[in-house]
């Protein structure tokens, strides 16, 4: 931990005094020095006042912000997807069956220790409650109870050896939502009220040590929970996360004196494909399809630098033995695998790349998709081996774009591509109609990948008709824990629906308040410790 790092360095200066090298770094009570600098910077931060703060049902980006200065989970997740103990200070398990133990050195803000009972308290609530955003992280939990005031063991229906990555749902004291403004927390920040005005101050009893530079935070009460950017924009609040590639295609770039920084996600862009098409319907198609992809251009150009490629669904991509992940387009091994996929399928087997004729799939003047193949994709279309529409949501711009470089990437091995551009109440019912060949699609995964949604043949995503027992059992070995490297293997040799990149999250902060400012995926306030402000 931090502060136990800050306590031996303070121990070493204060040996150093025997050998005259300078003056000791111990308090009177022999404890941990605080030394950092604090800023008077103001740092303001919005607050959606809409009752209650309770960190594990408020599902509103505004109030799910400030929840990570204010709450901890069992477990934070890292860049690279990995659980790292917070509230936790060790757990066994096999994947099915869990028990955590608690640190012993947490208390409240109220002075209250941590108990297991507060953990099964909030856990639950996630569970039992349908609007909670973690709600879907607890889903398969057969059971959560306290076995000592410390630990807890939670059973699992089904195996799941990353299930720890879920567990960074927000911890608050049992009882304490009922009533108040705040639940109460034991993070890094506790709400003090100066008056008629709600504030952060440092959390003087947290665990995690001393903090870094920003002890003082305001916060700017919101009469609507979408008002924080303008709110930015404005100077008043300090620090927001926007996405880059907005739902409606509207890009958040905000000029003047910021920062900008990246966090890995496990949103998920993706190209889902219709198995009733027996041309689709053959793996060597797809993967030709997924080799023809020029993913870091496509992350460049049409997702604005704010994705990072993938080949496999899982971020980051795993280096995993046999598999070649490659992220540029690879037009030679797409043609070979698009000629003998069709031939297997009973195809042509032409890919008609010499005379270069083939269909763009370019708008007609009015604007709208153009082409004439508005059915199932088939294995003619002019002088293409293969004609495939690919549907996509006209309301997202970037999307768009990238659907028709995506086309233009498809064109370069003979495949005939209309961009079939649908606003999104029309897109959503033809994937559920199963009315596409191929759409570009996008799913935020939960932080283990849980793919399934997208596999099972009842999953939720799967609007293609996908099933595969294969599939399915290395599925289950690998959330079991027995081979994840046969999972990315058969993944890449069926590549049952087409990644193509993770989208990064955006926060977006005034220049030089925070330097050393290292955001974790799901927490703002990572590594706060560190902070410091050079005030530029």
């Amino acid at each position: 931990m931090k502060w136990k790092k800050r306590a031996l360095a303070a121990l070493l200066a204060a040996l150093c005094l025997l050998t005259a090298c300078g003056e000791g770094g111990l308090g009177g009570d022999d404890g941990p020095v605080d030394t950092v600098e604090v800023s008077d910077a103001y740092f303001g931060m919005a607050w959606y006042q809409n009752g209650t703060l309770n960190p594990v049902l408020d599902s509103t980006s505004i109030n799910r912000l400030l929840c990570e200065a204010l709450y901890e989970g069992l477990f934070e997740v890292s860049g690279n997807f990995t659980a790292q103990n917070v509230l936790c200070a060790s757990y066994t398990g096999d994947g099915t069956t869990f028990t955590f133990t608690l640190r012993d050195d947490v208390t409240f803000w109220s002075g209250e220790k941590l108990t297991a009972a507060d953990v099964v308290a909030s856990l639950q609530a996630a569970q039992y409650n349908e609007a909670s955003p973690y709600h879907n992280r607890l889903v398969e939990a057969a059971s959560i109870e306290a076995l000592s005031g410390s630990e807890v063991r939670i059973v699992l229906s089904s195996p799941n050896i990353n299930f720890p990555r879920l567990l960074d749902i927000p911890i608050y004291r049992q009882g304490s939502a009922e009533s108040g403004d705040f639940a109460d927390g034991t993070g890094p920040f506790q709400p003090v009220k100066d008056g008629n005005q709600w504030k952060l101050e440092a959390n003087e009893s947290w665990h995690g040590g001393f903090l870094g530079s920003i002890r003082h935070i305001t916060l700017v009460p919101m009469t609507r929970a979408d008002a924080a950017e303008s709110s930015f924009r404005t100077g008043d609040v300090s620090l927001l996360r926007e996405p880059r590639i907005a739902p409606d295609g509207a890009s958040t770039i905000i000029g003047g004196s910021i920062d900008t920084v990246r966090t890995a996600s496990a949103d998920l862009h993706y190209l889902g494909v219709n198995y009733s098409n027996p041309y689709l319907a053959n793996a060597k198609v797809r993967q030709a399809l997924s080799a023809a992809l020029g993913r870091q251009s496509l992350c460049d150009t049409q997702l604005q630098t704010f994705a990072a490629p993938a080949v496999l669904p899982v971020n980051p991509q795993p280096a995993a033995d046999g598999l070649t992940l490659n992220m540029s387009a690879d037009t030679e091994t797409a043609a070979r695998l698009l000629r003998e996929g069709l031939e297997q399928a009973g195809g042509a087997g032409d890919t008609g790349q010499d005379d270069g004729e083939t269909d763009t799939g370019e708008e007609d003047a009015d604007g709208e998709a153009g082409g004439t193949d508005t059915g199932s994709g088939g294995a003619s279309g002019g002088d293409a081996a293969l004609s495939i529409r690919l549907l996509v949501n006209a309301n997202n711009t970037f999307k768009v774009a990238a659907a028709e470089q995506i086309a233009a990437s498809w064109k370069a091995v003979g495949v005939s591509v209309t961009v079939d551009r649908q606003p999104y109440e029309t897109y959503v019912s033809m994937l559920q109609s199963g009315d596409f060949d191929v759409y570009y699609g996008e799913t935020l995964l939960t932080p283990d990948f849980d793919l399934r949604p997208l596999l099972s043949s009842d999953g939720s995503l799967n609007y293609g008709g996908y099933s595969s027992q294969t599939m399915s059992a290395a599925v289950a070995a690998a959330r079991s824990g027995d081979n994840l490297a046969a999972f990315y293997t058969a993944f890449a040799e069926e590549m049952p629906f087409i990644p193509i990149a993770f989208e990064c999250g955006q926060l977006i902060i005034r220049k030089g308040l925070i330097d050393n400012f290292s955001p974790a995926p799901y927490n703002a306030f990572a590594g706060l410790e560190e902070w410091t402000s050079s005030g530029e």
